[in-house]
């Protein structure tokens, strides 16, 4: 990266996404809803069924999930309403799953995307505004973030309770722009999944998507992804990110 902003760059901002983007919180989630389900249907072991359904739908929001875990694995009879949402009984049970095992800071740490944080680090070393908006409460996304060591370098943090319409709806990454005071064009987002780079593209600001082993079969089959912007092999994600921002230059 270079030392300072290109001086022709429009590009003054980065947007990161969290989950499966700085850490692969997703694939933890995922193990903590197999546990979680396994728990409520009587079994002894995880219901590998959670991550699969997990895994279709990378990217959505807690309640999502939640909602689509207690259709598709008939949870009705299991669960007690929360506020009057059978959903939030669910999250409940598998937040405090998920913060005493898969999601513990060990495990944060263990499960890091080195190459994301390393462009973040670098980005804010140089001048750059960064970020992140997530699907994550802001109470969560600030616990990982801690646990990473980079919420002290975020200009801000935009959460899921921020918002109406989450991804990929562009709501969440309209006010990050509006928070941070700067227009689409001079925003870069950094995504790891469909469902969060269809957020991006609405907002109308430059994107690039960064596979992981979690998201690449969701990303593989979305055929509207402009593959020039997809990073599966992290070795090529500052020469990504330097093309990026060359295309984005003022004329």
């Amino acid at each position: 990266m270079p030392d300072q902003i290109e001086q022709d760059s429009r590009i003054s901002a980065f947007i990161f996404d969290l989950d499966g983007t700085l850490v692969e919180t997703e694939r933890l989630k995922a193990k903590s809803y197999a546990t979680v389900l396994g728990r409520l249907t009587g079994a002894s072991t995880p219901d590998h069924r959670a991550i699969e359904l997990y895994e279709r739908i990378v990217g959505s929001t807690d309640e999502m999930v939640s909602r689509r875990m207690i259709h598709e694995f008939g949870l009705t009879d299991s669960l007690e309403p929360v506020d009057g949402e059978l959903w939030k009984h669910l999250h409940q049970i598998r937040m405090d799953e998920y913060r005493a095992t898969d999601g513990a800071t060990d495990q944060l740490l263990e499960n890091v995307y080195q190459h994301n944080i390393d462009l973040l680090r670098d980005q804010k070393r140089i001048g750059r505004t960064v970020s992140v908006a997530t699907s994550s409460f802001s109470d969560e996304a600030k616990r990982v973030l801690d646990a990473l060591g980079v919420r002290v370098l975020l200009d801000d943090i935009v959460g899921r309770e921020m918002v109406t319409d989450p991804k990929p709806d562009p709501e969440i990454y309209l006010l990050a722009m509006e928070r941070l005071g700067v227009e689409p064009e001079q925003v870069l987002i950094i995504e790891d999944s469909p469902i969060g780079t269809k957020a991006a593209m609405a907002a109308g600001a430059s994107w690039i998507c960064v596979s992981t082993p979690f998201s690449r079969v969701a990303i593989e089959s979305s055929s509207w992804l402009d593959p020039q912007w997809v990073v599966h092999d992290p070795a090529k994600l500052n020469e990504t990110v330097a093309r990026r921002i060359s295309s984005t230059s003022k004329v």
